[in-house]
């Protein structure tokens, strides 16, 4: 029997000559060569009148010295590279020497290094090695042999080709290695969630255009940038908490919670009530900032009570810090769909008029909205959502610390509208954001710092199932 050995990445199998050897990527393949660039099906290997015979089926092409080939007859140990002249490499080595085999005849096809498969024309004489080169007298591709016939290449080695094909060929080997889209769609890597993200922001604002351009609804716009930026914050808020582990699907229903309970209230009381009040009197800004703070709040704490109530639960303060960010960040996407309207208004109006300072008031008021507006509730939400978390864990000191957390976010809140509301100097302004941005960051690096202080002062003690955890198990929470 003739049989044949095939090698891949250190395995060896052995084929009788009645098998048909099938060699690709898909695992029903006889030898699986596991690499992204090699075709599913991509070459077969069988038993001829001359011998072993390797056929390439794939489009990725399969390679011997760097030249292409299609069809080969094994005579004896070569290697073949898959995909392009740099992929995986297989060894082939039939069991009968090729001095044992009949010489085939000429070849019928570029590609073909034997012949006589197609047209069924006799062997012509015996070949010097397949792996010598050509000797000296030796006939030249072309020249005629000693019987006439046309002198056949050395097996295993590729019909010579003019030089536009060989060109032609070069070059796509240098596309394939240099530009491998074939390798790059089968990559795992695309499930990364980063490069997700990055496909999925780059594609989005195109695609806003394409499905929004015949609205003729101004709040579009807003819902549509507001929520394209408030999961980038969410992002960066996560990453400025870093609530402790474990995490999963319990917290990720809680937040879903959240969502729905600010999208309800906010339309059915919050809006409401804002109606009746005047920011731009101080008493009417308070009642702005509890109304819309309380709103961002009552969901964290019906949260944390009914975890705490119903599983005996309590979460990390930092994971309801994190969640208050998102209540904020909710909240702040349902109002900027609203304020971006009059923004959109300022702009057509400037257009109107050719006033370019309108249109660029316009345009920057847009941005503010989209950008910040969902971010300056998260902050505030997120500083009083840490305390509602401390009261939960901590129950002696529960309804003063969430009335001091609440209402420290409800006057920074209030303080900002009352002074848009009457003032046109942005610095004052701004440094109270800022002072409104100290508070949250200080909250996010020192949130472990003061719960492990608040465990220790008879104050604030009481049970709490986090601190009690680190202690017996030695662990001190990250600062």
């Amino acid at each position: 029997m003739n049989k044949l050995q095939v090698s891949w990445d250190g395995q060896r199998s052995t084929f009788e000559q009645d098998q048909t050897v099938r060699i690709g990527r898909s695992t029903d393949n006889d030898v699986v060569v596991s690499d992204p660039t090699v075709s599913r099906q991509h070459a077969q290997l069988a038993w001829g009148p001359d011998g072993w015979v390797f056929e390439g089926l794939g489009r990725a092409g399969t390679f011997l010295r760097g030249g292409a080939v299609t069809r080969l007859l094994v005579a004896e140990p070569v290697e073949l590279t898959l995909a392009s002249p740099h992929g995986p490499v297989v060894r082939l080595e039939p069991s009968q020497p090729a001095s044992e085999l009949a010489p085939p005849a000429p070849a019928t096809s570029v590609g073909e290094v034997s012949g006589g498969f197609q047209d069924g024309s006799p062997p012509g004489p015996a070949l010097p090695s397949p792996l010598a080169d050509w000797g000296a007298g030796a006939p030249s591709p072309g020249q005629a042999g000693p019987s006439g016939t046309a002198a056949m290449p050395r097996i295993g080695v590729p019909l010579r080709r003019g030089a536009a094909a060989e060109a032609g060929e070069e070059f796509a080997s240098a596309v394939q290695i240099l530009v491998p889209v074939r390798s790059w769609l089968t990559d795992p890597g695309w499930r990364q969630g980063l490069r997700l993200l990055v496909i999925a922001y780059a594609l989005l604002p195109l695609v806003f255009l394409a499905l929004f351009a015949s609205s003729g609804n101004l709040t579009t716009p807003g819902w549509a940038y507001s929520l394209y930026i408030a999961p980038l914050w969410g992002v960066a808020f996560w990453l400025l908490i870093r609530p402790p582990e474990p995490h999963g699907k319990r917290e990720l229903l809680i937040g879903l919670g959240i969502v729905i309970w600010v999208m309800i209230w906010m339309s059915l009381i919050t809006i409401n009530v804002n109606s009746m009040l005047n920011p731009k009197s101080l008493f009417g800004a308070l009642g702005v900032g509890f109304n819309e703070e309380i709103t961002k709040a009552l969901p964290i704490l019906v949260a944390a009570l009914a975890l705490l109530k119903l599983r005996s639960v309590k979460l990390d303060v930092r994971m309801w810090m994190f969640l208050g960010t998102i209540a904020g960040l909710i909240f702040g996407v349902r109002e900027a769909s609203q304020y971006t309207t009059i923004a959109i208004e300022h702009i057509a109006a400037a257009a109107v008029h050719h006033s370019a300072n309108a249109a660029v008031i316009g345009a920057l008021s847009f941005a503010y909205r989209v950008f910040v507006d969902g971010f300056q509730h998260a902050i505030w939400a997120g500083v009083a959502a840490f305390f509602i978390g401390i009261a939960v864990n901590y129950p002696r000191r529960r309804v003063p610390l969430i009335l001091f957390g609440v209402t420290i976010a409800a006057v920074l809140h209030a303080l900002n509208d009352w002074y848009l509301s009457n003032f046109s100097l942005p610095w004052p302004w701004i440094l109270l954001q800022a002072f409104s941005l100290l508070l949250f960051l200080g909250y996010t690096m020192s949130a472990a710092s003061i719960e492990r202080r608040v465990r220790r002062t008879p104050l604030f003690r009481g049970e709490s199932m986090i601190m009690d955890k680190f202690t017996e198990t030695g662990e001190q929470p990250r600062a």
